[in-house]
């Protein structure tokens, strides 16, 4: 959440010095800045009325199309052949008879609740930070030792600059929101669930564009996303405690956020307040990064052994519902390995909202891992391992699931 505020970039990008003709949008957004400001909650870290407003009209300017009485029916004939075939291949039950159609704007909408337990811990984490750094909120600008006279005075100016700091953080998610958007196939296209109840929802214009642009046919991506879909919302209906655990190790990642104050203050003595440069070279020289300890390397590696372990489920239980049902089943496996390894919207989305970097790796030893004991369980007693999280594999067992197995069956 490092980026300059949306409209104050100290030139138009190409180098060339400030155009003065500008001066009266950028006063205005100045001005929408402090409405939010003064509107937003004191409370709160992040606004999220701002983020839902700047999303949407993010979205609405790239252009989002209402969702046709076609698509919608081909929406509720993919999901309803996909949990005919997931009948076959897990023991799970069907988590809702109905399915959704969404747009970019009704995906957001119908998702930005449950983004919340994912965003607001980092966020906070980062804020409580910067507060610490500031102590009292004078010790960085030098006036320590201000009457406190003046002090009274300046209180209000600090809370004003907490406000805008949240309402500008909503500004950055939001856009940040409007990216992803442009990418999600489905609601659960980031292995997490992202309804509240659970039904499947797909976004079929852009699965239309992803089809068409890997030149595949968009009735069998339609329904291989459906399958997907419908099997992360069994998943997640029947095991609610999955949501929690990503949220947990988010939060305990969070816990642990600090940066090295003596270095960053040592730094602020060199600035020259009339030289703009020399705050930009601050700025990129990585002094406000924060370093990561032993105890967030843990969290990062429990959440990215989660969302493997999910992954790696869905993809396995899905490969077994479509078997050689599709024609271009290989085709699409592939295609869609592909996009997970290259950074596909999970990716993404831990990185540019929630500020985790996760690799995309470990998936294939999951499903490898699912395959293995499912020859050895059966589907039934394979789906009870996600019962708990007491239950679930480690990384060692991931690529060893012989130890796993013999493990189970010694309890």
């Amino acid at each position: 959440m490092n980026q300059i505020p949306f409209g104050f970039t100290p030139n138009n990008g190409d180098g060339k010095p400030f155009d003065m003709t500008s001066l009266g949008a950028m006063l205005e957004q100045l001005g929408a800045m402090m409405q939010r400001a003064d509107d937003a909650d004191s409370d709160s870290t992040v606004s999220w009325s701002t983020i839902e407003e700047s999303a949407r009209k993010a979205i609405s300017a790239a252009g989002d199309p209402s969702i046709t009485p076609a698509q919608i029916k081909a929406v509720n004939d993919a999901v309803h052949m996909a949990q005919i075939w997931l009948d076959e291949s897990t023991s799970l039950p069907i988590s809702s008879t109905n399915s959704y159609a969404w747009s970019s704007t009704e995906w957001l909408l119908a998702t930005l609740q449950q983004w919340k337990p994912l965003i607001n811990p980092v966020a906070e984490g980062l804020s409580n930070t910067v507060s610490s750094l500031t102590a009292d909120g004078s010790e960085l600008a030098g006036l320590e030792n201000i009457p406190p006279e003046m002090k009274s005075m300046m209180e209000p100016l600090m809370a004003m600059a907490k406000k805008m700091s949240s309402v500008t953080t909503g500004l950055q998610i939001g856009q940040g929101f409007a990216e992803l958007s442009k990418e999600m196939l489905s609601a659960g296209d980031i292995s997490v669930s992202l309804t509240s109840d659970f039904v499947p929802a797909l976004l079929p214009q852009h699965i239309h564009d992803f089809a068409t642009s890997h030149e595949l046919p968009v009735s069998e991506v339609m329904v291989f996303v459906a399958v997907r879909e419908a099997a992360i919302q069994r998943l997640f209906s029947h095991h609610a405690w999955l949501r929690n655990e990503v949220a947990d190790s988010i939060a305990r990642y969070a816990r642990g956020i600090s940066i090295d104050h003596d270095h960053i203050k040592q730094a602020m003595e060199g600035i020259d307040p009339s030289d703009p440069e020399s705050m930009q070279q601050l700025m990129s020289s990585g002094v406000f990064q924060t370093p990561t300890t032993p105890e967030q390397q843990n969290a990062l590696n429990a959440l990215e052994l989660t969302l493997a372990i999910v992954e790696g489920w869905v993809s396995y239980v899905s490969s077994e519902a479509i078997g050689n049902r599709l024609g271009s089943a290989a085709a699409l496996v592939e295609t869609f390995n592909r996009r997970r390894a290259s950074g596909g919207p999970a990716e993404k989305a831990f990185a540019n909202l929630v500020g985790l970097e996760l690799r995309p790796r470990l998936v294939r030893d999951a499903m490898s891992f699912w395959a293995a004991v499912t020859a050895e369980l059966g589907v039934a007693k394979r789906d009870e391992i996600l019962n708990h999280p007491d239950f679930l594999p480690t990384l060692e067992d991931l690529t060893d699931p012989d130890s796993f197995l013999a493990r189970l069956s010694a309890e």
